[in-house]
């Protein structure tokens, strides 16, 4: 397990194909890690304490000090900047609220799509509505299922976690992933 999850972070800052060219569109280049505050000053995790690469899973605290001079890691500290609760005007993600997209899971956020590459960041409240850009109203979707909402009439509803994804006439629609033979790769 210790192999791949080294291999996942070598190909999230690096990114590859399966013929070994250098992908399409640039790869991702940045590493999340979601750490307790106390767990980080302690050195080690105690009972429930969270210390992990997101997308990869749980890690030492002295993996997470390591690494914390690297350009390429973004640290999500629980007892720090509140990144859940960040809202602003503009229509643009902030950085923070990237960072917090990206430790949720880099996948389509469709309920069986599962797609991990060239996803895209959607209001799933419509931004010309609301204009306001929060956190818990936005998601990754693949670029088909983005097609779909927006050429469509096709919605992600729900809370982040409990996802629906709705037909044009409001019904639950019960998926099928895209033909896509990425759909199962971890990025």
């Amino acid at each position: 397990m210790e192999a791949l999850g080294a291999d996942a972070v070598v190909e999230a800052i690096c990114g590859s194909t399966d013929d070994g060219a250098r992908p399409s569109r640039a790869a991702e280049s940045k590493v999340i890690a979601l750490v307790d505050v106390d767990a980080l000053r302690r050195g080690h995790t105690e009972g429930e304490e969270r210390c992990e690469l997101a997308g990869v899973g749980p890690v030492a605290v002295a993996t997470i000090q390591a690494m914390l001079t690297d350009a390429f890691l973004a640290l999500v500290v629980t007892d720090g900047v509140d990144v859940f609760t960040v809202a602003h005007a503009g229509r643009q993600v902030t950085a923070h609220q990237r960072t917090a997209l990206q430790a949720r899971g880099y996948r389509c956020e469709v309920p069986g799509c599962g797609v991990r590459h060239n996803l895209e960041i959607d209001h799933t409240e419509d931004w010309s509505l609301t204009l306001r850009t929060a956190l818990e109203h936005l998601a990754w979707l693949c670029p088909h299922h983005h097609a779909l909402k927006t050429h469509s009439g096709y919605r992600l509803t729900g809370p982040v976690g409990n996802r629906v994804w709705r037909g044009p006439d409001g019904e639950p629609v019960a998926n099928a992933p895209p033909d896509d033979p990425g759909a199962g790769s971890l990025f």
